[in-house]
């Protein structure tokens, strides 16, 4: 095993102005945005830090930056589904402006200051680790394909162009199982490196390339984490730049490089042990309930769907009260569908109808609730289910105010290219239909 270079503190060189003034912000740019990892992360505190600190710090600090600097009245729709609501982008806003208040408050207080070595080295490991935590999220999700799941009939059936972008990404991705397995081993492989001291460039370098990639097709394809997934890539871009002058040496100026002293920060061996043990902790007490959750996740994506599950068209549809004709909200077409692990209802109508709802199923008891993934509140709508054979299904529920009498048949089958083409190593003429 090779030992570490040995620095004393007091050696190493002092920062100049530009890069103490940038690591001042960076700490609280990236701090504001991540405090209190590893807390929040933990079961049952989530809830309790999203109480003090959302509600009765950045809420209150959020709705004065609209008043003051936008004119803005209050702001009601808070951070949901989408991560780039107006609420998130004054966020933001107040955080670049505390990152930059109290980077120069802090440099004119802290002006005698010769570096931030220790700091620095902590604030890096505490970053990276964030980093990592959230890689292992996401690639979790893709090598079990949960977070895009897998194609839907309803998604077979609908027209191209009535997708929304983010609705053909999502397509896109749920097409393929391997490419997304793929897309997550590469998520899952930056956190990894981020783990640990002597790979934190390169997790740094691969983090800003799978970032990249993903804050790319956010962009492009409307999808509202625009915001979260350009400061992810920040951060790794800000690891690697801890490493910034001998990266340029390597892969730019072809001059050599020098190794860098790998200095214990607690020089203890106790320490050192203690070091080992978060880190076994946080592996296993972070990263191994997330593999066991997708592991038991995706039995319920392999399991069968059953004669419940497929396209179908209302037969009839009764609403009371009787509404106006004709009835723009009438169900003309249903799709029960299994999106990764979970079941969704898509009802779609002549008139431009577009609904999706997230479905919960009793099978004992033939019930169900249907709820509207859009909705601020969580609330659901109760139904009960028949289905006297394979090709038909009834529901019988209420619908918010309106109580509802739903008769289903099954369209027959169709053999959609899209599902059947398969792979081939061998192409003799491109297949661009």
């Amino acid at each position: 095993m090779i030992k570490p270079l040995l620095t004393p503190l007091a050696s190493l060189p002092p920062w100049p102005l530009g890069r103490k003034l940038a690591f001042r912000f960076a700490l609280l740019f990236f701090g504001l945005n991540i405090f209190p990892f590893p807390l929040n992360a933990l079961p049952f505190f989530d809830g309790f830090f999203f109480d003090v600190i959302d509600e009765h710090f950045w809420n209150p600090l959020v709705q004065a930056c609209g008043r003051w600097f936008f004119g803005l009245p209050e702001i009601t729709v808070r951070p949901n589904g989408s991560g780039d609501t107006t609420w998130n982008w004054l966020q933001q806003f107040a955080i670049v402006g505390l990152a930059t208040l109290g980077s120069l408050l802090w440099a004119w207080l802290d002006r005698r200051r010769p570096s931030y070595h220790q700091l620095g080295h902590w604030f890096a490991v505490w970053l990276r680790y964030y980093l990592a935590f959230t890689m292992f999220t996401y690639g979790f999700v893709k090598v079990f394909p949960l977070q895009f799941g897998t194609l839907t009939t309803y998604r077979l059936y609908e027209r191209l162009g009535e997708m929304s972008p983010m609705g053909l990404l999502w397509t896109f991705m749920a097409y393929s199982p391997g490419y997304q397995f793929f897309s997550g081993a590469c998520e899952i492989l930056a956190g990894l490196l981020l783990l640990f001291r002597r790979t934190q460039t390169l997790g740094g370098l691969v983090t800003v390339g799978v970032m990249g990639n993903v804050f790319m097709l956010n962009v492009f394809y409307d999808v509202p984490v625009k915001i979260y997934s350009f400061w992810l890539m920040l951060g790794g871009a800000y690891l690697a730049s801890l490493d910034g002058a001998r990266l340029w040496n390597l892969l730019v100026a072809n001059r050599a490089t020098e190794p860098v002293p790998l200095r214990p920060f607690v020089p203890s061996r106790g320490f050192a042990w203690a070091a080992l043990g978060l880190k076994l902790a946080f592996v296993l007490g972070l990263v191994g309930p997330m593999l066991y959750q997708g592991w038991q996740r995706n039995q319920y994506v392999d399991a069968p769907k059953g004669a419940f599950y497929g396209p179908y068209r209302a037969e009839k549809f009764e609403r009371s009260p009787a509404p106006a004709t004709p009835d723009t909200l009438a169900w003309e077409e249903v799709y029960v569908d299994r999106r990764g692990a979970y079941d969704l209802v898509y009802v779609v109508n002549q008139h431009g109808l577009r609904k999706r709802f997230n479905l919960e199923r009793n099978v004992a008891a033939r019930t169900l609730r249907l709820r509207d993934p859009s909705a601020t509140d969580t609330t659901s709508h109760p139904f009960a289910w028949y289905q006297p054979d394979s090709a038909s299904l009834s529901l019988v529920g209420r619908l918010g105010p309106d109580s509802l009498r739903v008769h289903l048949r099954k369209m027959p089958d169709r053999a959609f290219l899209l599902p059947s083409r398969g792979f081939h190593w061998v192409n003799e003429f491109p297949l661009n239909k």
